[in-house]
């Protein structure tokens, strides 16, 4: 959507496709970093919680900073894609919510209940677009989707050297 939002931040051009292209090479840097932050916090749900919050800064540096350029627009979509590189270990902490019964159909749903949320973020900022700046509709939009994120993180049980032979 960075024909959408480049316009109102007063940049002339941009390319959607290097947008993207940053953020998901900065994603999977993030993937192994993930990893690697777990180990030394001894804690998943603490990375997934850090990471979260570093996304959250980008967004909100992306959507309300002073310096627009096209250069930097592709910055913070690299900076949103690295911290969105819990992934991995999102999916992780999901089937070890459950036991060897159920924590294949676990591993598979989470991530597509997931996803599945994604129209129901596009309807509301449409809805929103409609008396409101692409902006705020944005900002609004993640408001919600981050503050259930952090709910969700601070409420689930850490997962980290998790005994995992049990059966629901």
């Amino acid at each position: 959507m960075a024909n959408q939002f480049a316009p109102e931040m007063g940049i002339t051009s941009i390319d959607p496709g290097k947008a993207i292209m940053w953020t998901y090479i900065s994603t999977s840097v993030g993937d192994f970093s993930c990893g690697f932050i777990s180990q030394a916090l001894h804690s998943r749900k603490r990375t997934i919680l850090y990471m979260l919050l570093f996304t959250f800064v980008g967004v909100a540096l992306l959507l309300f900073s002073g310096n627009k350029t096209e250069n930097m627009y592709y910055f913070y979509c690299g900076w949103i894609g690295l911290g969105c590189g819990f992934w991995a270990m999102f999916v992780t902490v999901s089937a070890k919510q459950f036991g060897t019964n159920m924590r294949s159909t676990a591993t598979t749903s989470v991530p597509n209940m997931v996803r599945g949320t994604v129209p129901i973020m596009l309807v509301g900022f449409d809805y929103l677009k409609q008396n409101n700046t692409v902006i705020f509709s944005a900002a609004i939009i993640g408001l919600i989707a981050f503050s259930l994120g952090i709910y969700a993180t601070l409420t689930i049980s850490e997962t980290h050297n998790k005994h995992m032979d049990f059966v629901e």
